[in-house]
């Protein structure tokens, strides 16, 4: 081979020239990422937040729209975080200090109070703040359905004036227990036969489970009270009037939403009672 003769290029020629812009390109990776671990490690702080309340939902959402479809199953888990961030902010304003919404799928979502109410008032605030924001986002997905003419929309409302309403029963760990607090005890015995009925007639676990978790309070009707007890309970004049007009008022607002929700699916030819996994929510 004479000096003007090019060297024939060999394997690793080509392999390092083929690796070349790959290696810049992974330099310019690694100095990205060794910014922002500056960031990012801070905000790992915050994962088990993420975990008990992002996690969850996700989770959640993914069960449902695996039943229903996507579009309802993420307008049915927001509907429940609406529902629960209700109770989250009333519960803040009273001081109270309360963990992140917790969602697990075929059962709900729940918030964790991590100090108990001070009084029956207090309880029964926190306890409506869920129902009352619930019932707005069921309005918003009524009024949205109306607009645009979707039937999607229009059976998330359904379903959000349903569960609002069910977790208004005068009874146990529901809302509605923790509501008539402020009015009278003695609701929870009528509610607790209307749970009763509901798991005979529409048996469920969840429902049975909700039964025998409100025993516990039923039973501590026909015991004496003790005097700190009777301070609990103790609720101005006024503000069982109010309470009284807020639970009966939402009561009524959320029956004549179902039905005309109903109204508005039927003549869709789409009825409410029928089951999710119509085309509907695809």
């Amino acid at each position: 081979m004479t000096p003007t003769e090019p060297r024939p290029e060999t394997f690793w020629d080509r392999t390092k020239k083929a690796l070349g812009p790959v290696a810049v390109v992974l330099t310019v990776i690694a100095k990205f990422f060794a910014k922002l671990k500056f960031i990012v490690i801070p905000l790992l702080k915050f994962l088990p937040l993420l975990l008990k309340s992002g996690g969850t939902m996700l989770l959640m959402v993914w069960v449902y729209a695996a039943m229903w479809g996507w579009r309802f199953g993420v307008g049915f888990v927001l509907l429940l975080l609406v529902h629960e961030c209700g109770h989250l902010i009333v519960a803040r304003k009273f001081g109270l200090k309360v963990g992140a919404p917790v969602f697990i799928p075929f059962m709900g979502a729940f918030i964790a109070l991590k100090e108990a109410p001070r009084n029956a008032w207090v309880e029964s605030c926190v306890g409506i703040g869920g129902p009352m924001l619930g019932t707005v986002g069921a309005l918003a997905c009524n009024i949205l359905g109306e607009t645009f003419q979707s039937p999607v929309f229009i059976a998330l409302a359904w379903f959000g004036y349903f569960l609002n309403l069910f977790n208004l029963t005068p009874v146990g760990m529901l809302d509605g227990g923790r509501i008539v607090a402020a009015l009278s005890r003695w609701l929870w015995l009528p509610g607790f036969a209307i749970l009763l009925y509901f798991g005979w007639t529409h048996p469920n676990f969840i429902v049975w489970l909700l039964v025998l978790a409100s025993l516990p309070r039923v039973f501590s009707l026909f015991r004496r009270r003790t005097e700190e007890e009777e301070r609990y309970y103790e609720v101005t004049t006024a503000r069982r009037w109010l309470m009284s007009f807020l639970y009966f008022g939402l009561i009524a607002l959320l029956i004549s939403g179902m039905q005309l929700a109903s109204r508005d699916l039927e003549r869709q030819g789409l009825p409410a009672h029928q089951r999710v996994e119509r085309p509907v929510y695809q």
